[in-house]
């Protein structure tokens, strides 16, 4: 059962003011309660500090609101963002990519995320194609995740942030630019390039952002 909402509020704003009292950086874990978690942080926090929103679940204007006032602010991303049942966490990957993250926070990538486990949930669902193949077709299903996890989630961003980068300017220079041909409206032959990101890329981007964030 949860507590009243004005209690719940008085202590965010306990907590937020006591850690920005003492420079420690700030996690957020809100579910359903956008317009309050947004107001109290713009409030409470200044816009300079560094934040961590949990396991982002909640709508792409809400995080892109947030990405553009704290521009030392990061979005979990947990196993969550492979479920069918989730479209939002998708599309903040993808409107990263194409507004370019607001502000980069590493090395020009507009990726700004923290990758986690939310262990011993969130078990990402691609994983189980990777076990189809090493358990003779069985599919097993996990009891629980863990960080050894983390690079099927990475994979499944790099997924995103590339069909999202073909309109977008804004790539991580971590990624390899890669050259393509097509014909022109004449027939012509014509050489482009493109950037792809693999699960390694995005796993380097959001270490550098947990160094920015925790100074871990």
């Amino acid at each position: 059962m949860n507590s009243p909402a004005e209690v719940q509020k008085a202590v965010f704003r306990r907590q937020l003011k006591q850690a920005v009292s003492l420079g420690k950086p700030i996690t957020i874990h809100t579910r359903e309660a956008e317009e309050d978690t947004e107001a109290i942080l713009m409030e409470e926090v200044p816009k300079d500090h560094k934040v961590h929103v949990h396991c982002f679940t909640d709508s792409p204007e809400f995080a892109q609101r947030l990405l553009s006032h704290f521009p030392n602010l990061c979005i979990g991303i947990t196993g969550v963002i492979t479920y069918s049942t989730n479209l939002n966490t998708s599309e903040v990957i993808r409107r990263m990519m194409a507004t370019g993250g607001g502000t980069a926070l590493t090395d020009g990538s507009p990726l700004r995320i923290l990758l986690e486990t939310d262990a011993p949930y969130m078990v990402p669902s691609n994983i189980y194609e990777s076990l189809a193949l090493t358990s003779g077709g069985k599919n097993p299903r996990l009891a629980f995740s863990h960080s050894g996890m983390i690079a099927w989630t990475a994979g499944f961003v790099a997924d995103i942030a590339n069909g999202a980068s073909s309109s977008s300017t804004s790539l991580a220079s971590s990624a390899r630019v890669v050259e393509g041909t097509h014909q022109n409206e004449d027939g012509d032959s014509e050489t482009t390039q493109g950037t792809v990101l693999d699960a390694n890329d995005v796993l380097k981007v959001s270490r550098r952002n947990a160094r920015l964030v925790y100074g871990v």
